[in-house]
């Protein structure tokens, strides 16, 4: 018998997990200031419900979790910077990340993308199911949670 393969969800990381809006509101900066800026994507606080939400779902034991994330072009303390903010908040799942300008790679027809900005980093191309995010609740109710 053919062992189950879990269906994987691809989470985003600003505007899904990390609060990138409060940071620009609290900081003042205009996103293409603040992407460049040292230090600014690891201290992003978590967006309401995501630690738990996500925690949920690696407690269903049903998915695998990652991380995919479109850091700015060229910045590389925005890539460590993503690394160490998963490692922050999600510790167990810092060997579940992808850095990728293109998400429409990720993935097959089973699988799950949750973002808020469908129409950058070719998120409408992944070939499964894409959830465009708005709060946590409702994207658990769309996975069925």
């Amino acid at each position: 018998m053919k062992a189950r393969i879990k269906q994987r969800i691809f989470i985003d990381l600003d505007g899904v997990c990390a609060d990138f809006n409060r940071a620009l509101a609290e900081t003042g900066m205009e996103p293409d200031e603040f992407r460049f800026a040292p230090g600014a994507y690891l201290n992003l606080h978590p967006i309401p419900g995501a630690i738990d939400a996500v925690n949920k779902l690696v407690a269903t034991g049903n998915y695998e979790i990652f991380f995919a994330t479109k850091p700015p072009t060229g910045v590389p303390d925005a890539y460590a910077d993503k690394v160490r903010w998963v490692m922050k908040h999600f510790y167990d799942l810092r060997k579940r990340i992808i850095i990728t300008p293109d998400k429409g790679l990720l993935g097959s027809e089973n699988d799950i993308l949750i973002d808020d900005r469908p129409h950058t980093a070719n998120c409408l191309e992944f070939p499964g199911k894409f959830i465009f995010f708005t709060d946590w609740e409702k994207t658990l109710q769309q996975i069925g949670i």
